[in-house]
């Protein structure tokens, strides 16, 4: 064990160091601490203790005093009282008879000191105040540098992939790419340069602030006004920043001379807040919905056992305001739940994977703890499986079905849609007929959701699907990496989350955007859009020891 080799200065006995004597400038034992002020002379004496010489109170009186101890560096015996403006110096007052200094304008020390000090704090709380606006202003034109170099990397390992075919195909590319960029770059790099150079002088000035103002020398305070600028420009004019756009690359599905294009597209998805799950023993939740005051519900798993929460957002967080287990209604099975939504009745609705129940549709009142059998009215032949997404609005309910694997024949379509309305009323069944070739390559109805021109979206474990209000395919997307749920937005866009990122198509199947693991968005597991028409996102943590989280993305 390190042993204390310093004694106290006073008694010379005691290793017990606790305080420190500034005007004498000793290190005392708690003991002679108190006895040190009763001498004479010494009862106004700055005695502070160890542990708090570094606060700001005692570095301001530890200064104070050291400017009282100034010497002169040319009347060594003498303390300095003056300050010679022209000369920027503590001064004596014998200086003031020398030749050096006459006709100067003198001013006290202490009042001088008074005034810079002030003036370096009022400095400090500017650079602290605009820091936050200039760190993001770099990251937005970093940002926007890194994106571009990003696509120009995905151009050019697309143009090794394919070699010669596609060489011609990529320097026009390239040429778009910078027909995009280069009317703003010199601008742009012109500015970041700016940027950066007074972000680094706002760094190297406040650093040497935060040097004096914790200096126990006051001597600091005094040649440290003259180093900074006390009208340092902090705003910047970022114009040239695209901070509303990026680029993106899009390949097509086969490999041919079409080497993709390039596009400016508006960077139209903000993460505007994120929630975290603080649920012990849970990494993901999976089918977020809400109900008419805006409560969130969701499902997760938890061991053996799943459970449907309740939460409110409130004060920046997620107030937890009730769950169930759902294990005695469904059954003991791991993946019970396959699907949910909710009516406009705050009616929850779920199909589930499990035994007798995946030819059935559950209900529950919301915080009634009670799963009923919801029922189907309706000519539904047998040997159909109803564990397939769900969806409701307009008091209207949509439900995928399937058959079992042993009932296919070729007299009757495998897989389809069937339209309910809120009583369980079958009012039309809608089949996915084998003149579609596309969609017969539906693995199953995973998730499917209804857009404002009455387009029917389906997504299966591999891809994207879009029917009409007849369920006649439009288009697919087979791009995505298991996609695991779609909603779509008040004006028509399409979001689909896979395990990668959250993608957006317009109607007719143009991506228009994503965000991702580099926007902060990992392993989203369900979408959800609000009363506000906002876009929220459930993900699992990025790694198994953290919560999972609600993120809020604005859609602008």
């Amino acid at each position: 064990m390190a042993q204390n080799l310093i004694i106290c200065q006073f008694c010379e006995i005691s290793k017990e160091i606790k305080w420190k004597c500034f005007s004498c400038d000793l290190v005392l034992c708690a003991y002679c601490a108190g006895k040190h002020s009763k001498f004479g002379g010494s009862e106004e004496h700055c005695i502070i203790h160890l542990k708090q010489v570094g606060t700001p109170e005692n570095l301001d009186i530890i200064q104070k005093l050291n400017l009282k101890n100034i010497r002169c560096t040319i009347h060594e015996e003498e303390k300095c009282s003056l300050f010679c403006k022209k000369c920027k110096e503590p001064i004596c007052s014998f200086c003031v008879l020398e030749p050096e200094h006459k006709g100067h304008n003198l001013e006290k020390l202490v009042t001088v000191y008074n005034n810079q000090l002030s003036d370096l704090k009022d400095i400090k709380k500017r650079i602290e105040k605009n820091s936050p606006g200039l760190s993001k202003i770099v990251s937005e034109c970093t940002y926007t540098i890194d994106n571009y170099n990003e696509v120009k990397q995905k151009i050019l390992q697309r143009q090794r992939y394919i070699k010669e075919r596609a060489t011609a195909e990529a320097a026009k590319l390239l040429v778009e790419l910078d027909n995009f960029f280069k009317p703003n770059k010199e601008a742009l790099m012109e500015d970041y340069k700016k940027i950066l150079e007074k972000q680094s002088m706002t760094k190297k000035t406040n650093k040497l602030i935060d040097e004096a103002l914790q200096s126990h020398q006051a001597t600091y305070v005094l040649k440290t006004i003259g180093k900074v600028d006390k009208h340092l420009q902090l705003k910047v004019n970022a114009d040239a920043i695209p901070q509303d756009q990026k680029f993106m690359f899009s390949i097509p599905d086969s490999l041919s001379i079409n080497f993709g294009s390039v596009e400016v597209c508006p960077n139209n998805l903000r993460i505007i807040n994120t929630y975290e799950i603080c649920l012990p023993g849970v990494h993901g939740i999976k089918k977020l919905m809400s109900l008419k005051k805006g409560t969130l519900v969701f499902f997760y798993e938890k061991g053996e056992e799943e459970f449907m929460e309740y939460c409110d957002i409130h004060s920046g967080r997620l107030v937890f305001k009730y769950k169930t287990c759902i294990e005695s209604f469904i059954g003991k099975e791991k993946r019970k739940v396959h699907d949910m939504t909710v009516t406009e009745d705050d009616v929850i609705l779920v199909t589930s994977n499990c035994g007798s129940n995946s030819n059935k549709i559950l209900y529950m009142n919301a915080y009634d703890n009670q799963f009923n059998k919801f029922q189907i009215y309706s000519n539904f032949p047998k040997f159909y499986n109803l564990n397939n997404g769900i969806h409701s609005f307009d008091q209207t309910i949509l439900i995928g079905f399937h058959k079992y694997n042993c009932a296919f024949s070729k007299d009757k379509p495998a897989k389809g849609v069937m339209v309910l309305d809120k009583k369980g009323n079958c009012s039309k069944t809608l089949w996915i007929t084998e003149n579609d070739s596309d969609s017969l390559k539906i693995g199953s109805i995973d998730s499917l959701t209804k857009n404002i021109n009455m387009n029917i979206v389906i997504c299966d474990q591999h891809s994207l699907f879009v029917f009409d209000s007849k369920l006649k395919c439009k288009w697919t997307n087979k791009t995505l990496t298991s996609p695991n749920d779609i909603v779509t937005t008040p004006t028509g866009l399409i979001a689909v989350c896979d395990i990668n990122a959250i993608h957006v198509f317009s109607m007719d199947g143009k991506l228009l955007t994503r965000i991702g693991r580099t926007d902060g968005i990992h392993y989203p597991t369900c979408l959800h859009i609000n009363k506000s028409g906002q876009l929220l996102v459930g993900c699992e943590g990025p790694t198994k020891l953290e919560d999972s989280k609600i993120h809020v993305i604005e859609i602008f």
